[in-house]
């Protein structure tokens, strides 16, 4: 009995410790304090020209009074903004409903009413294993006469627009140049019309979504459309669209 009182006063006397304690430190009760919210900079920008900048918390929209003016020129019509210089499609943002969590800089699209007239000669340049692009073979040494059957015409629609109707097979692969040359090739990250359940992105040498190889997965008809800036070669751009089953079986290119 006597370690049963002992134990009880040696229990009593820590939870009294424990209640002083509690008391002054508030046991059960946490504190929650935010982080504080980390502060960006948004920079807007018209080419090589800086519109502004934009103070903003990581994390949250930005206030569209603060840049709207930015998207404010005239002669011109926006198209959106950008975190990539050549307005890459994937990387568009849509300042209504997307956050940033670190500085970013972001690039304004905006289309001139008018631009100078594209007089080069645009080509589907690229390779297959029974297709036309067998004959191609990513922009050989072809004549004037074989050159045209890969040429991308004008349209008559739009200011510099071109189009071309080809047959294309599984695997082959292709992009746009201009004069027979790759100084000025367009590839998968330039399309902004795509369907990549018929169409991916191979890469290429040139390392970049601009100049990467489109390759076919799905047999069919297409048509390509350029239409292209002379002023501006960023604002160049491509769609591909299936039209049907492709028009030959390719085995003449065999």
């Amino acid at each position: 009995m006597k370690k049963n009182g002992f134990a009880a006063r040696v229990l009593t006397g820590t939870m009294a410790t424990l209640f002083v304690f509690c008391g002054l430190a508030g046991c059960g009760e946490k504190e929650v304090q935010e982080a504080p919210k980390e502060e960006i900079t948004v920079t807007f920008m018209n080419q090589d020209t800086t519109l502004g900048t934009v103070n903003a918390v990581a994390g949250e929209l930005l206030d569209k009074a603060s840049y709207e003016a930015f998207e404010q020129t005239e002669d011109a019509e926006f198209n959106g903004w950008f975190e990539t210089p050549s307005y890459l499609e994937t990387s568009k943002k849509d300042l209504s409903v997307d956050t940033f969590e670190k500085d970013t800089t972001l690039y304004g699209d905006f289309r001139a009413n008018s631009v100078a007239e594209d007089t080069r000669h645009w080509y589907i340049a690229g390779s297959s294993k029974k297709g036309t692009l067998a004959l191609n073979n990513w922009a050989g040494s072809l004549s004037d006469e074989e050159k045209a059957t890969f040429e991308l015409v004008p349209t008559g629609n739009a200011t510099n627009e071109f189009a071309l109707t080809i047959d294309l097979f599984e695997g082959d692969e292709f992009q746009i140049i201009a004069d027979w040359s790759w100084d000025t090739q367009k590839g998968f990250g330039k399309f902004t019309q795509i369907d990549e359940s018929q169409m991916e992105n191979a890469g290429g040498l040139a390392g970049t979504d601009d100049k990467a190889n489109v390759k076919v997965l799905t047999d069919g008809n297409y048509t390509i459309t350029l239409t292209t800036n002379p002023d501006n070669q960023a604002q160049d751009t491509l769609s591909i669209v299936r039209n049907s089953d492709p028009l030959t079986d390719g085995t003449e290119n065999q």
